[in-house]
């Protein structure tokens, strides 16, 4: 099918090969941009052509065989590393699915402008796709979180400079979406296993405008407290007797601070904040209960709305 993954072994046999023959993993890259979507194609066509005759199987063996024929010219270039590198015109246009693996099979650490070029058209596309309030839009789970994933960590393996530019789609397009909480869940597995501690906080502060902006009205609508929790740690991968985190600092507890001012009228920043103070916040207890203090004292609202599961409990560290 056209959504059948691409194996996990072969894109770890891919990203060998970037080590040893880059030029081969090269041609294997833009060959299955090329291609993928032919084989499909095809793969259609020929069903439909067994269906007109009365056959209701498709083997793979028959696709394979035509699919040969019909592209013997681009599969020799291929094997010979000749395969044109002119992506661009169409490669927006390609399924979902060929880009998330697309994408998987370019290197988390490229110095390449051409990669990198192939990686923002990607972006551009998915971001359009998972930010769509239409519900035929919607992205297969899995596509989303592979790429998501694979994002995260290509952005913070990226030049610092290089990062606004990665993000801008997300920032354009930036909304009350589950895609947008989830991927700041990507952001924090990625640091938690890569600890880019600058590249990091350069992301969530590019981010920080959108989300104040977001909660302006409150975190009633679509995912806007789940955005929350994600965006201020609550939605977590550490245990709940973790009471640190090496990505955060002393310089980082002015960014709660404002958080805490800024987002003080949401219930879910008073359970995220609340939360942060009693696991990996710990380091920041003394300055927090000031910090809930204050978002109690001047939101009124607090008292009465119906606030997340444990926010009390979490409230007393």
């Amino acid at each position: 099918m056209a959504g059948t993954p691409f194996s996990a072994f072969s894109i770890m046999a891919i990203h060998l090969l970037w080590e040893n023959n880059p030029n081969d993993a090269e041609s294997i890259l833009f060959g299955y941009l090329l291609l993928k979507s032919k084989y499909d194609k095809l793969r259609r066509r020929l069903s439909r052509e067994n269906n007109q005759k009365g056959i209701y199987e498709l083997y793979e063996n028959q696709i394979i065989e035509e699919f040969l024929k019909e592209n013997e010219t681009n599969l020799k270039a291929i094997y010979e590393d000749t395969i044109s590198k002119d992506y661009s015109e169409d490669i927006e246009k390609l399924d979902l699915h060929i880009l998330r693996t697309a994408f998987l099979l370019i290197p988390r650490i490229t110095d390449n402008k051409v990669y990198k070029e192939i990686v923002k058209q990607i972006t551009r596309t998915f971001t359009k796709n998972l930010l769509s309030r239409q519900r035929d839009d919607r992205v297969d789970y899995r596509v989303r979180n592979d790429y998501l994933e694979k994002y995260s960590y290509f952005v913070l393996n990226s030049p610092k400079e290089e990062i606004s530019e990665y993000l801008k789609p997300f920032l354009d397009s930036f909304n009350g979406s589950e895609a947008i909480a989830d991927l700041f869940q990507k952001f924090i597995l990625a640091e938690d296993n890569l600890n880019s501690y600058e590249n990091f906080w350069e992301v969530w502060d590019l981010f920080k405008n959108k989300v104040i902006e977001l909660c302006k009205d409150g975190d009633e609508f679509w995912y806007v407290d789940r955005i929350v929790n994600s965006y201020l740690f609550a939605q977590t991968i550490w245990k709940e007797t973790a009471t640190e985190w090496r990505t955060f600092k002393d310089e980082n507890r002015i960014f709660f601070k404002e958080m805490a001012e800024k987002l003080g009228h949401c219930p879910s920043a008073l359970y995220a904040i609340s939360k942060l103070l009693n696991n990996i916040g710990s380091p920041y207890l003394n300055d927090g209960v000031s910090w809930l203090s204050s978002m109690l004292e001047k939101n009124k609202n607090l008292l009465d709305a119906k606030l997340e599961n444990d926010t009390m409990r979490f409230s007393i560290p």
